[in-house]
């Protein structure tokens, strides 16, 4: 291949995550490439780095098996820091290698920290445009794992990695205007403002794939389910989740929590379950490519985050036709008006969220008029839209290069 390329970085894994910047970079290379665009998509193997022409990413991932649970580990974060520092470095070289081969016109990282970092430094070698997306303030998500005097130094670190990184892009994509203003304080550049989409043909309720994911999980057809999909990370508050879903049942007994996703924090839910005497009533799904069918399972979607850009989980859930609870933080009331698309609640507080559960578990009728609402909003997200606006952003960058 000669003609030039699109480069897409993420310092995720480059097959495709169920969440998060993974499912956005795939996304978008793939929409890029019916496009007739060419493009390159650069991230993690469970062996190493990788980067891949995006037609071939397609082909593999045919291979799959969607339905299979995988669990991550995830180190402790020195280690976690100076992996991501040399993923950095043997990003930097990829990109020197592949725009011999096929020159690069844009790159595109999908976070500010360790992708955004090998994609200012190869950008101003080659003199091309680099673009930052921040899917989420990265190091104030890390504030929540980060404690104690290392930790200080460590989040400094990441702190000054980020700054670094955002004053050096061309251009800065921020996916919530909360995100969008606090990007623009502490570097004075200016942020464009475009939202995390989602294909909507993918996430449609369908009561077959409702009977099947519920017969894999070993759940009786009127078991009311609460379910989760995402990173198990802090900032997800998944603890008040569980204790908030415990005190539930207690008042109404037919329930199970489904629980989605890889992450730091899975020992430690598991134990707490444990501890509250909920094993039978909770699942650990890991991680799994078939959110869609597993969605079509759930009766009520949670996601009680303290922190989020725009969760892609969220609006999935929302084209499926779920009904929604989800922490009043301003990424989440972008999306959801409480008591039309779904409930918010305080994420400092397991009564509210118990309660909520408990009053849509009771409710069939409000969980199918929220549900209704979510998918009618969830369609201003589509990705033929959104996507549409990034390769508008990706000419405009390239023409001021060429000119």
């Amino acid at each position: 291949m000669t003609s030039s390329v699109y480069c897409i970085l993420t310092s995720g894994y480059i097959h495709e995550m169920p969440y998060g910047e993974e499912r956005f970079a795939l996304a978008l290379g793939r929409w890029l490439l019916k496009q007739n665009q060419n493009v390159v998509l650069i991230g993690r193997t469970f062996t190493g780095v990788k980067a891949e022409y995006l037609s071939k990413v397609e082909t593999n991932q045919n291979k799959k098996n969607n339905g299979k649970n995988i669990r991550v580990a995830y180190p402790p974060h020195v280690i976690y820091m100076m992996s991501r520092l040399l993923f950095s470095l043997f990003c930097f070289l990829q990109i020197l290698l592949i725009n011999k081969k096929s020159p690069i016109k844009l790159i595109h990282a999908q976070d500010t920290g360790y992708s955004g970092l090998a994609a200012v430094m190869a950008g101003k070698m080659m003199k091309i445009p680099v673009i930052l997306s921040s899917h989420g303030i990265r190091h104030k998500s890390l504030e929540s794992i980060l404690k104690g005097r290392l930790g200080r130094i460590l989040l400094k670190f990441e702190y000054n990695l980020d700054i670094f990184t955002l004053k050096r892009a061309d251009s800065i994509i921020a996916v919530n205007p909360e995100i969008r203003d606090y990007l623009r304080k502490i570097t004075a550049k200016v942020a464009e403002f475009i939202p995390n989409p989602i294909k909507l043909e993918n996430f449609v309720f369908s009561q077959t794939n409702r009977d099947l994911i519920r017969k894999e999980l070993g759940i009786e057809k009127h078991t009311i389910v609460v379910g989760f999909v995402g990173r198990l990370s802090a900032e997800k508050n998944l603890l008040t989740l569980l204790n908030s879903f415990v005190q539930a049942i207690g008042h109404y007994s037919s329930m199970k929590l489904v629980i989605v996703g890889t992450g730091t924090l899975d020992p430690q839910l598991r134990e707490e379950v444990g501890r509250l005497g909920a094993k039978d009533k909770v699942i650990f799904c890991g991680m799994r490519h078939d959110i869609s069918r597993v969605l079509s399972g759930f009766d009520i979607f949670v996601l009680p985050s303290y922190t989020e850009g725009l969760s892609s989980a969220l609006l999935e859930a929302m084209s499926c036709e779920r009904a929604v609870i989800c922490s009043d933080i301003p990424a989440n009331r972008l999306l959801i008006i409480h008591k039309r698309e779904g409930l918010l609640i305080s994420p400092h507080s397991c009564q509210e969220l118990s309660e909520a559960i408990q009053l849509l578990a009771n409710d069939e009728s409000l969980r199918s008029e929220l549900g209704t609402n979510a998918k009618i909003k969830a369609s201003e997200y589509d990705e033929e839209a959104v996507f549409s606006k990034i390769l508008q952003h990706y000419l405009t960058l390239t023409k001021k290069v060429d000119s």
